[in-house]
């Protein structure tokens, strides 16, 4: 029978750290490698028998799952906010040690990865995202020199027009107009370069194509929701994919007394997405806007059709990236017409 082992590994850019521990959770290795590929499979393959491996997730994770995931009968990628907290000062050898002993004990959540475009597309998102929001930051910042003034900037023209920038009364604020004014433009040529990337990505992926067929969503949101959820087999039912898009809200429970509820940390940025999504149906005829204009009749909040709304487009969504087809506004209709309305 052979022999089962548990491996921690403490990932850095420079080194990686392991400890080895066997069934008993007696330590058989604790060595220290220069982080390259060579290093890492040579000490893995070397421990002989079962081998589960576990890291905690961060920025080496990817190439760690790639690199390791045929090298071990079981590999564990966690995430670190739920692992329990250990004494003493830090160190890596005490940290991988650490993990050892919590994979031994089955105490780790894991975080899914997998090799394939989609997952690859991760890094286009964030990159886009981050985009977005530098843009968004450095646009206000501009607005604001205007404001201070009382200088009328309604609209977006005012990211275009540099002559404004003459209207500025003093030397200083017109020096810090003009570097954020290009600073804009350049921002704003990025998020159009990264436009025709997702168009192309639409092309070439099916279930992202099918994805912009759904009402609210193109060509961007389509690669978002295809990025975050990867493999739609992953989630059990559209339920746990509503928890993780954070859409839903669950019971905070001690000793049999509901304290409130309490959204679970997940994917911020899906919830965005389809939020989004739900704004821009309930202007558009169809399905959609018929499941928001019942809920309304019914008496519901604004707010809150909206979210139902947008677990509905959720749903949706998941459905479609499963069976890779367009959205049909038939079939959703009947769907809909025997769902429930879950409350916010």
């Amino acid at each position: 029978m052979l022999m089962k082992y548990y491996i921690g590994l403490d990932a850095h850019g420079n080194t990686c750290t392991f400890v080895v521990v066997d069934a008993q959770g007696v330590e058989t290795h604790c060595v220290r490698v220069v982080t390259t590929e060579k290093n890492i499979l040579n000490f893995v393959r070397s421990i002989s028998g079962g081998k589960s491996l576990t890291t905690e997730e961060g920025q080496l994770s990817q190439w760690l799952y790639s690199l390791l995931k045929n090298e071990v009968d079981n590999l564990v990628i966690c995430n670190p906010l739920f692992i329990s907290k250990r004494s003493g000062p830090k160190d890596d050898a005490a940290d991988a040690r650490h993990l050892a002993q919590q994979l031994r004990g089955n105490f780790l959540t894991p975080v899914f990865h997998e090799v394939s475009s989609l997952m690859e597309s991760r890094s286009l998102m964030t990159a886009y995202l981050d985009v977005v929001k530098q843009c968004t930051q450095t646009q206000n910042r501009y607005k604001a020199l205007f404001a201070k003034h009382a200088l009328v900037t309604t609209g977006k023209r005012i990211y275009r027009l540099r002559d404004r920038i003459a209207e500025l009364p003093n030397e200083s604020d017109r020096f810090v107009a003009q570097g954020l004014f290009e600073q804009i433009r350049v921002m704003r040529e990025s998020r159009l370069s990264y436009a025709r990337r997702f168009r192309e990505f639409s092309d070439t992926h099916s279930e992202v194509k099918a994805l912009t067929t759904i009402p609210g969503i193109a060509e961007i949101r389509a690669c978002l929701i295809a990025a975050s959820v990867t493999n739609p087999a992953r989630f059990q039912d559209k339920h746990h994919f509503w928890s993780y898009c954070e859409l839903v809200r669950h019971h905070f429970i001690s000793d049999g007394v509901i304290y409130g509820k309490r959204t679970k940390r997940a994917n911020r940025h899906l919830k965005a997405v389809f939020m989004g999504a739900a704004k821009t149906a309930m202007t558009e005829p169809g399905a959609l806007r018929d499941y928001y204009d019942a809920m309304i009749k019914k008496g519901l909040p604004h707010k809150a059709a909206r979210k139902n709304l947008a677990r509905q487009i959720a749903s949706v969504a998941l459905a479609v990236m499963r069976t890779k087809k367009p959205y049909d506004d038939s079939k959703v209709k009947e769907k809909i017409r025997s769902s429930t309305v879950e409350k916010i």
